[in-house]
């Protein structure tokens, strides 16, 4: 990848984080990244194709993060603990505004739109992904990225930083893990 595309692309990323899709307009883009508008749409034919571009990116970096969190540690126990330890250093970051999947679809509400879809594939693959490394079916898993979810929304949304502790224990339920301590937070 070229530098002046991953610097449009790393820009456009911190711009959509902070301020929303369609809140962040192209000229502040390519301005902010020290580029031209020509440059830009050279690189991104469409503002949406920037979007695209970006959301794919934080797909792969997201899968890649958690992957490196999880690399070595055997046991579903710790391999739960593993992952929620990633998350809470993700809700932890200077740049933690929500999930951008979680943000674009609520901006795109057509189900059909190019972005909807890669929402819908990056969730999707998020719930494959705790099925295969937490060992579980994916009805379980389901429910675990339900409280995966609603852990990012109180965290973002609500500023409640002790949203993921409370995921802890309901996960080690759901898992079949919980000892007493577990529940009552004793653990």
């Amino acid at each position: 990848m070229s530098e002046k595309r991953q610097q449009l692309m790393t820009t456009a990323y911190r711009l959509f984080n902070r301020h929303g899709f369609h809140a962040t307009g192209i000229d502040r883009i390519w301005a902010e990244a020290g580029s031209t508008k020509r440059t830009l749409y050279r690189h991104f034919p469409t503002k949406d194709a920037l979007i695209e571009a970006v959301l794919i990116a934080r797909d792969a970096e997201f899968f890649a993060l958690l992957d490196v969190r999880l690399a070595g540690i055997e046991g579903p126990r710790a391999r739960l603990q593993a992952l929620l330890d990633g998350f809470a250093d993700w809700f932890g970051r200077s740049d933690f505004y929500g999930c951008n999947f979680i943000n674009a679809s609520a901006e795109f509400g057509d189900p059909r739109h190019p972005v909807r879809k890669l929402v819908a594939a990056h969730k999707r693959a998020l719930l494959l992904w705790v099925s295969h490394n937490l060992g579980c079916d994916e009805q379980t898993a389901t429910r675990l990225c339900l409280l995966l979810e609603g852990a990012v929304v109180m965290t973002h949304s609500y500023q409640q930083a002790e949203a993921l502790s409370q995921v802890r224990p309901l996960a080690l339920t759901l898992l079949g893990l919980a000892q007493a301590d577990d529940i009552t937070g004793n653990a």
